[in-house]
């Protein structure tokens, strides 16, 4: 008999959550497919492995699910940042450099904008 791993779907608040959880999952997919292909049990031993495998497969959909938000939601985050860095950056050399030069650093930074979106 297998142990059963509990599959949680109610609290996956981070990625390494899901990843655990997701990890749980595939783990009990392989188990009862490969108890499934051994066993010559009984009908109602193998309608309750089919039922169970169905189960985990639904979880397994939720916990996707909640990763892809969880990892857009952090891909916005890391983008949030390096906009609030640039701009503290930029704040930070309008102080330091001449005008001149920083319209000049301007300029050249959206040639190589432009050039690059070609």
């Amino acid at each position: 008999m297998m142990d059963r791993a509990m599959i949680k779907t109610d609290s996956l608040n981070t990625i390494g959550e899901c990843l655990e959880q997701l990890a749980l999952a595939e783990e009990g997919l392989i188990a009862i497919d490969g108890q499934l292909l051994k066993h010559d049990a009984d009908q109602a031993w193998r309608k309750r492995a089919e039922n169970a495998r169905l189960t985990i497969g639904q979880k397994k959909r939720i916990i996707t699910a909640r990763l892809s938000v969880l990892r857009h939601q952090e891909k916005e985050h890391n983008r949030q940042m390096h906009h609030t860095r640039d701009s503290y950056l930029i704040a930070e050399l309008r102080e330091i450099v001449t005008p001149s030069s920083f319209l000049r650093c301007v300029h050249r930074v959206e040639t190589k904008l432009e050039a690059a979106s070609e």
